[in-house]
């Protein structure tokens, strides 16, 4: 008995896979006959998957550009500065601060406990020559010598200064990417004198290739030398000055906060119900500006992609209407010939579906050429993600499946009779 229910059981299900077969050749044949029917179909989803996915694999590219360069500051690194990182909207109040000054970054250094490194840098613009090769408004960086402690300073040519040079101010200076071809095309630069203004300085170093920085962080267009030595080119208390300090790993970055605010707050003699006129920024400020400003594009994206989606989904909805009314005698002879309605609802369903995906597909080669084309001319990376790929995958089946659902009911709903005597 249960034998023959097995049994049963088994012929019920290869008849129903056997039908289902049968539904998607049948559907895969309408596509391949039906060239120019297909190819406008195909249009309008490769056009609304190309779009929506383009805008998440830029919004992607960017967020993960953004947040490399974010690194490079360290999380537990912070920097004491005149301006907050999340101000830009109040500018006014904060531009009559005082800047940091040498001799508070010499006391917070005394009497700061816990920490790995203490940094002072100011920064200012200079127009750097080598004979008649020059670069205008070169970014010139003076440091202290634990500069390159928080902020490595991957030197691929040469050396760091010691501190020896950083503490008499030397006139030594590393150089970027950029600074060396400018100024040195074709040489080694290491050893080579430079000037800034009248001054000779000699190039002991050439920094790493950064790239383009959406951030403007990159060194390439920098010029680093001992911050004794940058003192004879600016007057600190006019220049923008920062200190920085990187506590150790594993430990609290509030803490260590707190105890920065307290001591410049000492340092400077601010009343108990004064604000602070000074800054203590850190990691998370620019993460979650960061968290805001994707979470915002990502909204933005998904609306342009939704109405792309639907323009290509009623694309596709209406070829089906147009599909099913041609062949609607072809239905009537399948379902008087035993198809049941499930066998009608699947082979057009499929075939909306079939279009849709072949439409995702080309749309996704599509952005892959554009992706690497851009990556080939171009230094910034645009990386198209397994996950972009996947969702124009699954977005193209769910608007094939929901626009071809209705046009396929009705297939499946119509009466052999009438259906294969309709003119």
């Amino acid at each position: 008995m249960r034998a023959g229910i097995y049994s049963f059981m088994l012929r019920k299900t290869l008849y129903t896979l056997g039908q289902v077969y049968q539904s998607g050749r049948m559907a895969l044949e309408n596509v391949v006959i039906n060239k120019l029917r297909t190819a406008l179909s195909l249009f309008g989803i490769t056009i609304g998957i190309f779009a929506i996915i383009t805008v998440f694999t830029l919004v992607d590219s960017m967020e993960i550009k953004i947040r490399q360069t974010v690194n490079t500051l360290g999380s537990n690194t912070l920097y004491v500065g005149k301006w907050p990182w999340d101000g830009f909207g109040e500018w006014w109040k904060y531009y009559n601060r005082p800047e940091v000054s040498l001799d508070e970054f010499n006391e917070v250094s005394r009497l700061l406990s816990g920490t790995e490194a203490v940094a002072f840098m100011t920064s200012f613009t200079r127009t750097v020559k080598n004979g008649p090769y020059y670069v205008e408004r070169a970014g010139i960086m003076g440091v202290t010598y634990d500069y390159n402690a928080i902020r490595s300073c991957e030197v691929v040519e040469g050396r760091y200064f010691t501190p020896f040079e950083a503490e008499h101010g030397a006139r030594v200076a590393l150089i970027g990417y950029m600074v060396a071809n400018e100024l040195f095309p074709g040489e080694n630069p290491v050893g080579r004198e430079m000037r800034i203004g009248s001054t000779k300085l000699t190039v002991i170093g050439v920094m790493e290739k950064s790239g383009s920085n959406v951030m403007g962080l990159s060194m390439d267009d920098n010029v680093v030398i001992p911050l004794t030595l940058a003192r004879t080119f600016v007057n600190l208390r006019w220049s923008s000055n920062e200190m920085m300090i990187k506590g150790p790993d594993g430990g609290s970055v509030d803490d260590l906060k707190a105890e920065v605010t307290s001591l410049m707050r000492r340092l400077r003699r601010l009343k108990p119900q004064a604000e602070d006129n000074f800054a203590v920024n850190e990691l998370s400020i620019v993460s979650n500006m960061l968290d805001d400003m994707f979470r915002k594009i990502g909204y933005a994206g998904g609306i342009i992609g939704i109405f792309s989606i639907l323009v290509g989904g009623f694309g596709v909805a209406n070829i089906m209407f147009v599909s099913v009314r041609e062949r609607t005698p072809q239905i009537g002879i399948q379902k008087a010939l035993g198809a049941r309605p499930y066998f009608i609802l699947f082979q057009y369903v499929f075939e909306a579906v079939l279009l849709s995906v072949v439409g995702g597909i080309i749309g996704l080669l599509l952005i892959f050429a554009g992706v690497t084309v851009v990556n080939a001319v171009t230094d910034f990376t645009i990386v198209l993600t397994l996950g972009n790929v996947a969702l124009g995958l699954v977005i193209s089946s769910v608007v094939g499946a929901v626009a071809g659902f209705f046009p396929a009911w009705m297939a499946s709903r119509m009466e052999p009779v009438k259906a294969i005597f309709h003119s």
